[in-house]
């Protein structure tokens, strides 16, 4: 069954929905890299990972993702000059998602903490680069083929219903809402440092 699903940023200045969320339409992981985490650590999120410094996420379509306040906080870091692009929400410094720098890609790495209820996700299906992940944590990776035949499957799906491009992230031009900030080299250093 699929349903709606609220989220909003800690201090609450930024709110949405996800609709649609169900365990088909998206893939609940725990990703160990070591970016995901610099990520964390960089935005004061550290408390909010799993065991052995997992990031939880929620892989879905941007397109589901519905931005109803706050949208003027929306926010974009990006750990190096070609690093996956980071949204967070500059009231509190709350991860919202990670995608690609592209409005071409339908995807978004939503930041699960973000949601007031997470069943409608289902269990966590998949641990990805578990090889990175701290002590405590996993050593085998779990259910990456299945989450990139979902990611394929999706992204098909959007672009032959023509949603492939919509995003809260970018706009129409395919040009991000918000300006990426690219870590400065010591800013990079103590995200990272382990």
């Amino acid at each position: 069954m699929m349903t709606t699903v609220g989220f909003s940023c800690s201090c609450g200045a930024l709110k949405g929905v996800l609709h649609e969320a169900s365990p088909k339409t998206g893939c609940h992981l725990l990703c160990y890299c070591k970016d995901c985490r610099a990520f964390a650590r960089h935005m004061g999120q550290m408390e909010a990972l799993e065991p052995g410094g997992g990031s939880p996420l929620v892989q879905v379509l941007p397109a589901r993702i519905e931005i109803t306040d706050g949208a003027d906080q929306i926010a974009c870091v990006r750990l190096s000059p070609k690093g996956l692009h980071r949204w967070y929400a500059a009231c509190c410094n709350t991860p919202l998602a990670n995608t690609v720098g592209s409005s071409r890609m339908p995807l978004a790495g939503m930041w699960r903490p973000l949601f007031e209820s997470t069943e409608a996700f289902g269990p966590v299906t998949t641990h990805g680069f578990t090889k990175a992940a701290l002590p405590g944590g996993p050593r085998r990776d779990k259910g990456l083929g299945r989450m990139f035949g979902g990611l394929l499957k999706r992204s098909l799906a959007a672009y032959l219903n023509g949603t492939a491009r919509r995003s809260p992230f970018f706009d129409a031009s395919g040009a991000p809402v918000a300006a990426p900030v690219i870590l400065a080299p010591e800013q990079r250093a103590a995200a990272y440092a382990e």
